[in-house]
């Protein structure tokens, strides 16, 4: 009984102890919190600032969204720098290291393969000599606009967000050259043409030519351009080693929806433009709200940090969107090494020395590496980038020659013009400058015009297509000059009323000029003029509607098929019964889309597993081709015979898949559903890759809509085994012009505003983005001021008056 009466008083010290350790752990973890909170931008009150020219508030509404009153263009620049300093400078870091090849220097040698490949493709090179040729104007407000920026980097009080705390990183001065790179990066997410060659090539090994054709659906899939006198075979390893040289953010994956209604379609009596450019998913995303307003303009949109120009958008005339148009810009070519030199290689002329450029690579906590880029007439060595080094398969290595590495490249001056743009004339003058990437820009304004341009440098080819790497040595292969731009596809005024894209076909084969042979499936866009011929009379609602439709053509076409052609056997099962009692609509809290995407991935495998394809997704249109038409490609093993038996194929394909399901769902199927597997995924492209931050850093949400939805939920083959639907693609940003009241149109973003991990604005928006929401950006400054988070006055130096502009 004494031991039990003395054991209180013996824990008693210890228990002390602990709390006054848990006391000091818990203070230093709160006073650290403070510190970082100190990370978050002042956004009310006053700044002296001594590069403006007048005063300039900036209103921050209940949503994060600046609006900045300015009394001049200039000034308004100033702003815009300075805001997506305050908001998004780790972003806008990330980028232009990104773009120079200079991220090893602040991550390590995890880096070094984006490095590598941006140094390779000489984006910063090109943004540097592009400097030289922007108009007076242009290089005025960029230079207003970069210092805004470094007015942040010079005067931020405290500490910069938590990424530059973690890497002991302090940003350099700002440059345009920093500015001008993103346009050479976003290029190459969005120009797909070299990537499929790639492909065609590793396939060309493992198909036959009409195999080739089958793959393909309506394309010409003749190989006379791969004329370099050997089987493919022996040139395809270098298509495997690029390809896996290339980081995953690199990798092309376009798509967007726009379409745009005349007046005699909408409830108004005036056009409504719809756009939702469709990217890969981070956090934060790519794109950030702003409104800019002066006493001649206001433009309101989304703006991309570290870019001063509203890349979508209104102004008080117009509105305008994109959508990528896929337009054949690169060319592969094959350079032979003179008697495996690697300085020298064959022209048509003769032989000619490469161009060698030294690159040096300083790399965190190790020794800098160098390498040398060369590049001959056709473009850089693409092949460098590869583990190998420089590669010479067979003394050959592949060439690179693209329309994004001319230094004439106007595309920034474009932009400005757009977003000055009053009309029609002056919107098509405008996009004349418009050079790549090669994008349908979507119009209509005030007055109710409509129209749309496929703007960018698309090459003429000396009489071949450009769908295979070609032969350098020979002089067939060559560009002889750029389609015209009076000749590039362009309407106004469509007597429908109507004009739509969801990056398909713009052109009819009757066209004279080749644009491409490789058009995105045709789903997306059958959809939407599905829904455009729904009635004669839309509404902003309507396009809403569109922008959130779960619609899948792509399944009402191929599934029933496939679901026909299943042994009767199978036909009473309850994922059979759920999928024929489906709608097409890719709903998350559904369970039949869950079944029919694992079913497809499943029966695309048993197809390709022959060829030891193992990682090409499901394509609709060949599955819907084989079913029909082309059932040898069902037989088991190849080659091909001429019975196949494709029931036993979807039988197989459909029983792995169960089996798949049952192991990460449970046996219920009532109880699937799309949404648990089909989650929205915005990565932090830092802290993913620590495990205790990822939790704060990374959104994630279930979403609907799938890979051919207007609601684009895309997802990639390549996914892990654990996480194979995935949703890392598609509309960051979705917007609703009203040219009937512009103050009416809306506008969302996937994450939110902040890019700070500390903001309530990081991710606020994405229940909202993902529910189909919307907010609106306008208002007198008065109004805004009543629910405004914030109030910034930007004060000149040498002005001592202070006055309000609303």
């Amino acid at each position: 009984m004494s031991n039990l009466a003395m054991r209180p008083f013996k824990e008693r010290p210890i228990t002390r102890a602990f709390t006054v350790l848990f006391s000091t752990f818990l203070f230093f973890i709160i006073v650290i919190f403070i510190w970082l909170r100190g990370s978050l931008p002042v956004i009310n009150g006053e700044l002296t600032v001594k590069t403006i020219l007048q005063p300039v508030n900036i209103i921050r509404d209940k949503n994060a969204v600046p609006h900045i009153f300015a009394k001049n263009e200039k000034d308004s620049f100033f702003a815009l720098g300075l805001v997506h300093a305050q908001d998004r400078l780790w972003q806008m870091e990330l980028m232009r290291r990104t773009g120079a090849g200079r991220l090893s220097e602040i991550i390590g040698n995890t880096a070094l393969p984006y490095d590598k490949y941006t140094r390779t493709l000489g984006c910063y090179k090109s943004a540097k000599a592009k400097i030289k040729h922007l108009s007076p104007k242009s290089l005025e407000l960029m230079t207003a606009y970069v210092a805004g920026i470094n007015h942040h980097i010079e005067n931020h009080r405290g500490p910069f967000s938590p990424e530059f705390i973690i890497l002991q990183h302090k940003p350099e001065p700002w440059s345009i050259s920093d500015s001008l790179v993103w346009s050479c990066m976003i290029t190459f997410q969005l120009s797909q043409n070299w990537w499929k060659e790639l492909l065609r090539l590793r396939l060309n090994e493992k198909f036959t030519s009409e195999q080739m054709q089958d793959f393909w659906i309506n394309s010409d899939q003749r190989s006379a351009t791969l004329n370099l006198g050997e089987k493919p075979k022996v040139i395809a390893p270098i298509s495997k080693q690029v390809v896996q040289a290339v980081p995953n953010d690199f990798i092309p994956q376009p798509a967007s929806n726009a379409w745009v209604l005349s007046g005699t379609r909408t409830n108004t009596g005036k056009p409504i433009l719809a756009n939702d450019p469709h990217l890969s998913f981070s956090a934060p995303v790519l794109w950030y709200l702003a409104r800019l307003v002066t006493p001649s303009t206001e433009i309101v949109g989304a703006t991309v940090p570290g870019v001063p120009f509203t890349i979508l958008g209104h102004n008080k005339n117009i509105a305008w969107g994109l959508t990528t148009a896929g337009g054949d810009t690169q060319d592969l070519f094959f350079e032979t090494l003179v008697n495996g030199e690697s300085d020298h290689y064959q022209t048509p002329e003769g032989v000619r020395k490469f161009k060698i450029r030294p690159e040096k690579f300083k790399i965190r906590n190790q020794q800098a590496i160098k390498i040398h880029v060369r590049s001959s007439r056709n473009g850089v060595i693409i092949s460098d980038i590869t583990k190998l080094g420089n590669l010479a398969l067979d003394n050959r290595v592949l060439a690179l020659k693209t329309t994004q590495e001319l230094i004439t490249d106007r595309t920034h001056e474009a932009l400005y013009r757009i977003n000055k743009a009053r009309d029609w004339s002056e919107f098509r003058a405008a996009t004349k400058d418009f050079h790549s990437p090669h994008q349908n820009i979507f119009f209509a304004d005030r007055t109710g015009d409509i129209g749309m341009i496929s703007a960018g440098i698309i090459p003429i080819r000396n009489g071949w297509q450009g769908r295979w790497p070609a032969n350098g040595e020979n002089k067939r292969f060559s560009w002889i000059g750029s389609i015209p731009f009076e000749d590039l596809p362009q309407i106004v005024n469509p007597q429908s009323g109507f004009l739509g894209n969801a990056n398909n076909r713009v052109v009819t084969e009757a066209y004279k000029n080749l644009i491409t042979k490789d058009w995105d499936p045709p789903f997306r866009a059958e959809r939407m003029l599905q829904l455009a011929r729904a009635s004669r009379k839309h509404s902003m609602k309507t396009s809403a509607a569109w922008q959130m439709d779960n619609y899948s053509s792509a399944a009402a076409q191929l599934l029933p098929i496939m679901l026909a052609k299943l042994p009767d056997k199978l036909k009473n099962m309850r994922v059979v019964t759920a999928l024929k009692n489906w709608d097409f609509h890719m709903r998350r809290n559904s369970n039949a889309p869950l079944i029919y995407n694992a079913w497809t991935r499943n029966f695309m495998a048993y197809l390709m597993k022959p060829f030891g394809l193992t990682d090409l997704g499901p394509r609709p249109s060949f599955l819907v081709q084989v079913l029909l038409k082309k059932p040898s490609w069902c037989a088991k093993p190849m080659p091909i015979i001429r019975e196949s038996n494709c029931s036993k194929a979807l039988e197989e394909s459909l029983v792995l898949t169960i089996k798949q399901l049952v192991n990460q769902n449970g046996e219920d199927v009532d109880k699937w559903r799309w949404g648990n597997k089909h989650k929205a995924v915005f990565k932090h492209q830092l802290f993913d890759k620590v495990p205790i931050l990822r939790r704060f850093a990374n959104l994630t949400i279930s979403s609907s809509g799938g890979d051919h939805t207007l609601n684009r939920g895309q997802t990639n083959f390549s996914n892990t085994p654990e996480d194979p639907f995935l949703h890392r693609h598609g509309a960051g940003y979705r917007a609703i012009y009203n040219l009937d009241k512009l103050g009416q149109s809306k506008f969302i973003i996937a994450t939110g505003q902040s890019g700070n991990i500390f903001s309530k604005f990081y991710g606020n928006f994405i229940r909202a983005w993902r529910d189909g929401s919307y907010i609106s950006i306008s208002g007198t400054g008065k109004k805004l001021k009543l629910n405004a988070i914030g109030v910034l006055h930007l004060r000149p130096l040498s002005n001592a008056i202070f006055g309000i502009q609303d």
